[in-house]
């Protein structure tokens, strides 16, 4: 690529498992994204009422991929060589705070975070 792109995985990771090594898969496309770029994740957690969230993942062992829940520290590690904007990585209705959050803030299970590449890893 010779200008910056946005990559998108949206709803995507947490459908592969640590055996398939989503860290790698997104090392891969960040060698070949120029400075610039965008990296969006989603991803599902378990850190919210984790036994009702283990609960959801479960019905997913019975579809044709099964979901991994991640930690905030695991789903963090997915943004290493991209600079994430503000606020962070935290709870999608959080990402833009341009309204009050949901009550039940403790049902939303998923994070979200976006980041620019601005230079390549060491």
């Amino acid at each position: 690529f010779s200008q910056p792109v946005a990559l998108l995985l949206i709803a995507i990771l947490h459908f592969l498992t640590d055996d398939e090594d989503p860290a790698d898969v997104i090392a891969t496309f960040r060698s070949f994204m120029p400075n610039g770029s965008y990296l969006a994740i989603s991803h599902v957690t378990g850190d919210f009422r984790p036994e009702a969230a283990a609960d959801a993942a479960a019905v997913y062992d019975r579809a044709t991929s099964a979901a991994t829940l991640r930690s905030h520290a695991a789903i963090s590690a997915f943004f290493d060589g991209f600079e994430l904007e503000e606020p962070g990585l935290v709870q999608v209705p959080r990402w833009r705070p341009d309204h009050r959050p949901p009550r039940n803030l403790d049902k939303v299970w998923i994070y979200g975070g976006v980041s620019r590449k601005t230079s390549t890893p060491d």
